[in-house]
């Protein structure tokens, strides 16, 4: 078999040696033959033919020679790869035109899989990626999904059995102190069996071990990502073993984290961990390891081998079962869901498939549409072939030889189309990339050709230049030989017709339904951005301050909101000011059980719950926020006063339907807190994105409620007379004069902060609404080419219609009308497309409905405009046609 394997190796490579050694074998044999002739008596040319009878035809046994090696179809796939080549040598233009579409529409294709890739299909760099999952507590009744709190964790960390090892971390944000200068950075709390589990080494030093996180606060340790220790610590090779301030505490750098590994989570990239048992010094106040009914830990487990993530799923319910029945007051009526870790939550994973899966429909419309462009213009190509391909015919050339020759070719250009569209996805790979979200939270987004992309993008451009090149293929082979080779015929034929026809139909189509989707994400964009949510975001800026990180305690801190607002309200140019514990539209919110006074007793999962936050007074004034009964906050509402909320009208709608809110009271949290009373409903808003439905949401006073604060940042709002940017830099300095190392986690407008809810929409408008663009453009250019062939075929149709009198418009008409009816037919099909394919947005979209009309009107209008110019080209140009030019040339 090996000696086999080297002689056909040989055959395939060393090809001329070998034919030199199989002409002299036969010369050799057909020499022998003509010396045992003449030894018996013949003459030497009676011997020579003779021999020659006796051998058989030189050239069919030099085939049957070739044959043996088994390497034919090498042979003749390597002669029609060089012959498809010189041939495409031969027609730069067409060539350019045909890789260059392939290539927008490859290109595209590729740079979205690598998104699809990085977030769903590329292993994590720890070991054995293939059996983790990511662990998530859902209530039942709803199917929400949630974090585990640390207590919870802990016991299914203990009494489970289908997990081998079972990691939590918490996402937290910290004071770095260094040289002199304070910044907020994010990094891990995570349990001391975290790196273990994951299989990952340290590249300097060590990680943390369970006996660096057995006893709260005992162990300040922490390892750096491979990225901050570049980064922050310029590649210190002696930066273990150094100490460096975590909110004002020493903390010793114990290791560095290898160049890849940045966590289990694709999309956030963490600056260094630290043991879960010093959450309290880094969230001073905090008592969430203790706190079963505070959901902050994310969990990462390593399923025991055979066990599958259904079976896993199963028995983790009946776990939270137990716990429901143990802790019944926050654990009653949950489950259990386990889903591949990278997108921290499923909220963040459901609506990213989603997103993913339009974006992808997008670009493989791109690409259906680049393909029929293709298709017509190996159509036009084969018609000026199609006497080349009659005589080969004729010759005795094969029908399949000229299919698979031809094949060779549009396997060709779709190759080089998939060469040049992998550097256009490098450049749109660069594009995305540039594009941040408004936030200071360091994501990550790693999107990288690696070998699977590269491999998308070949086996697309072979499937592309086969299945698209086949039809043209098995027309061009199947023309009328006598009229072809007396050059009287081409490809116009009624089935060619026909073929053509589709393709624009089929053009038509697919770029209307690429422009609907468009469309509605633009709408929808514009729609967004005039929704009301709730408050005014124009002349307010808002400062970001981790008090608690400074060591800040309820009075300390108390005393330094009201300083900053006291001084900051009296900066000339400012209206107002106020603080809050968390901005509406951030990435997430506060949300608590209520208890409503007078309302049957509930517990665990039936208990409502409601977000809320907290705010000072004068809050409502500077973000206004319209007062719809009651009042607001005022200087008067502290502790030794009654403890009253203000409510908004979904709160009020949904507990007391019918009833005037105010005075009602409820407890919150827990069913044993302290009474509230409601002095005011104020009007809805937006808290989590602009397209959600109305809330159920309240507001406490910070001066009744500092202690309660959870999400340990305090954030100043200024509401400014003049233009709020150049406020920005006086009201920072002016916090910076009561407290100098004060790190701020953000300073921005009002309206920036509101451009991260709208960040995923301006993505989507952005990239949709350039491939729609792009769409318009190749169909534009793939119609105008398939019309200006039919007029070139119809060259002496037209010249015998001017010569019997028509006049230019009678020819212009007749060309348009075959254009318009193609075009009206790709309409009709397109809408109805549009209408089945655009419903699958509605999860995307904004105030704008799937079936919206002005869309489908004003695209399928504009589309038809374009049509209708890439019609009326060839059409004028038809009209200038010379009778006698047209009938000498036929």
């Amino acid at each position: 078999m090996l000696n086999k394997l080297r002689l056909q190796l040989q055959a395939l490579f060393f090809k001329s040696r070998l034919e030199e050694e199989l002409d002299e074998e036969v010369r050799f044999h057909l020499e022998r033959d003509i010396e045992e002739n003449i030894a018996r008596g013949m003459s030497p040319e009676e011997a020579r033919l003779a021999a020659l009878r006796s051998f058989g035809g030189v050239d069919r046994v030099k085939e049957e020679s070739r044959d043996v090696r088994g390497i034919r179809l090498l042979e003749e796939l390597w002669q029609d790869l060089r012959y498809g080549a010189r041939m495409l040598r031969k027609n730069p233009g067409f060539t350019l035109i045909a890789v260059l579409t392939l290539a927008l529409g490859i290109g595209a294709n590729s740079a979205i899989f690598s998104l699809v890739n990085t977030i769903l299909l590329r292993p994590l760099p720890v070991r054995e990626p293939q059996r983790l999952v990511s662990v998530f507590p859902t209530i039942l009744r709803t199917g929400e999904a949630r974090a585990l709190s640390y207590p919870n964790y802990v016991d299914v960390r203990d009494r489970n059995d289908v997990f081998s090892d079972l990691a939590a971390f918490h996402i937290a944000g910290m004071s770095l102190s260094r040289n002199g200068n304070n910044e907020i950075i994010y990094g891990y709390l995570a349990s001391g069996n975290y790196f273990e589990m994951l299989g990952i080494k340290a590249v300097m030093g060590r990680t943390f071990t369970p006996e660096d996180d057995r006893t709260p606060g005992a162990h300040p340790v922490a390892v750096l990502s491979y990225a901050s220790w570049q980064k922050r610590f310029g590649a210190d090779r002696n930066i273990v073993g150094q100490t460096v301030l975590l909110n004002n505490q020493s903390y010793t750098i114990i290791g560095v984290a290898p160049p890849r590994f940045n966590g289990t989570e694709v999309i956030y990239a963490p600056e260094l961990w630290a043991p879960m048992m010093m959450l309290g010094q880094i969230e001073p106040g905090s008592k969430q390891l203790e706190q079963r009914n505070v959901a902050s830990s994310y969990c990462v487990g390593r399923l025991k081998p055979g066990v599958s993530a259904a079976q896993a799923e199963s028995a983790l319910t009946n776990l939270m079962a137990q716990l429901g029945r143990e802790y019944p007051d926050s654990n009653e009526g949950k489950g259990m869901m386990l889903t591949p870790p990278g997108l921290i939550s499923p909220t963040v994973r459901t609506p990213f498939i989603g997103f993913a899966g339009v974006l992808m429909l997008t670009v493989a419309l791109v690409l259906l549409i680049a393909c029929t462009n293709l298709a017509g213009l190996l159509m036009a190509r084969a018609a000026g072939r199609c006497k080349e391909i009659a005589i080969r015919l004729s010759l005795g050339a094969s029908r399949a030889q000229l299919v698979r020759q031809l094949l060779t070719e549009s396997v060709l250009l779709a190759l080089a189309g998939g060469g040049v569209g992998v550097l256009l996805a490098v450049w749109l790979i660069d594009m995305v990339m540039a594009f941040k979200p408004p936030i200071s939270i360091p994501l990550l987004l790693d999107l990288q050709l690696d070998w699977r992309v590269l491999s998308f993008t070949v086996v697309l451009s072979l499937l592309t230049g086969t299945l698209f090149g086949l039809l043209p293929a098995l027309q061009a082979t199947k023309p009328e030989l006598t009229p072809a080779l007396k050059d009287e015929s081409s490809l116009g034929g009624y089935r060619r017709s026909r073929l053509r026809n589709t393709l624009v139909v089929a053009q038509v189509a697919l770029s209307l339904v690429l422009l609907v989707a468009a469309g509605l994400v633009v709408r929808s964009l514009q729609h967004a951005q005039v929704m009301s949510p709730g408050f005014n975001p124009d002349h307010v800026v808002t400062l970001t301050m981790s008090l608690s990180s400074q060591g800040y305690d309820e009075t300390k801190g108390k005393q330094f909101q009201q300083q900053v607002i006291d001084r900051v309200s009296h900066l000339p140019g400012v209206k107002s000011a106020a603080t809050t514990d968390i901005l509406p539209l951030s990435l997430g919110s506060l949300d608590s059980y209520v208890f409503i006074e007078g309302a049957p007793p509930t517990r665990g999962a039936q208990t409502p719950y409601a977000l809320n936050s907290r705010v000072s007074p004068g809050y409502f004034q500077t973000m206004e926020i319209p007062l719809i009964a009651g009042r607001v906050f005022t200087e008067r509402d502290r502790e030794d006063a009654p403890r009253i909320v203000v409510i908004n009208e979904a709160f009020a709608g949904r507990f007391w339907p019918g009833q005037s809110a105010l005075g009602k009271r409820f407890r919150y949290r827990s069913a044993d807190g302290p009474l509230v009373e409601v002095a005011g409903v104020v009007k809805d808003g937006k808290y989590f994105s602009l397209g959600e439905d109305p809330k159920s949401f309240f507001y406490l006073s910070t001066l009744q409620n500092h202690d309660e604060t959870q999400t340990g940042l305090t954030t100043v709002v200024v509401r400014t007379t003049n233009n709020p940017i150049a406020a920005l830099a006086t009201i920072r300095d002016e916090v910076l004069k009561l407290d100098p190392t004060m790190p701020f986690v953000e300073v921005k407008t009002l309206t920036e902060h509101m451009s991260l809810s709208l960040f995923p929409l301006r993505i989507g408008a952005t990239v949709v609404g350039g491939f729609g663009l792009l769409a318009l453009l190749l169909a534009a250019i793939g119609i105008y080419g398939v019309m200006a062939f039919a007029v070139s075929q119809r060259t002496r149709e037209i010249g015998i219609r001017m010569a019997l009198g028509a006049q230019g418009a009678d020819v212009l008409l007749l060309i348009l009308k075959q254009g318009l009816t193609l075009m009206v037919i790709g309409l009709g099909l397109g809408l109805a497309g549009a209408l089945l394919l655009t419903r699958l947005m509605s999860s995307v979209l904004y105030g704008v409905s799937a079936t919206d009309v002005v869309t489908f009107v004003s695209v399928t209008a504009l589309l038809g405009l374009v049509v209708l110019l890439a019609c009326y080209l060839p059409a004028h140009r038809a009209t200038k046609v010379d009778p006698l030019v047209a009938l000498r040339n036929e």
